[in-house]
């Protein structure tokens, strides 16, 4: 996490310092916001899985609540992974049964990272966790045809799904990312 984070930093300040250097400024949030948005993937770092579903899949990733999320191929009972620090605001069964038990994390951002369909939820509402720290196991609860994580990240208050990227692009469906969010 201070790895990646540090490197957006140092390219975030470089970058705000070229540009002011010919002459351009920019405005609106300051160089430590865009690493307020960096979500690392939500499982173990130098391991790939499959993208199952990606943003705007024409299965279930459609309508304004799943239309940016990522289905992961994660076997059941595997680690899932706090992509960003943040609160633990839910981690039980969900209100809306199609989401199985589920984990949501408020970040500093004020954005919140969703992972659905998980067969067991470790933390209590309330608890502060770190990037990388194991939130729950992946599993097939809810609306679910078969063992993968559901990833989003949407509006704390609305559910509304946001446009996000993961480690800085945005894995299709197919792809298979390899993740280097590290333990905490």
């Amino acid at each position: 996490m201070g790895g990646a984070r540090t490197v957006l930093r140092r390219i975030a300040i470089g970058a705000s310092a070229l540009l002011t250097a010919v002459g351009v400024t920019m405005t609106g949030a300051s160089t430590a916001a865009a690493v307020d948005y960096y979500y690392e993937m939500p499982y173990p770092a130098g391991e790939a899985y499959t993208v199952t579903q990606g943003p705007e899949g024409t299965y279930s990733h459609t309508g304004p609540y799943n239309e940016y999320a990522w289905d992961l191929g994660l076997p059941a009972n595997y680690e899932v992974s706090a992509a960003q620090a943040g609160t633990i605001v839910i981690s039980d069964w969900s209100p809306y049964p199609g989401n199985g038990i589920e984990v949501i994390i408020r970040h500093s951002n004020g954005q919140c990272t969703h992972y659905a369909h998980l067969n067991k939820a470790i933390y209590n509402t309330g608890d502060r966790v770190p990037q990388g720290r194991v939130v729950g196991w992946s599993g097939s609860t809810g609306n679910s045809t078969a063992p993968h994580l559901h990833f989003q990240v949407i509006d704390c208050n609305s559910r509304v799904g946001l446009p996000a990227t993961l480690q800085g692009w945005t894995p299709y469906t197919g792809t298979r990312p390899v993740s280097v969010n590290t333990y905490a």
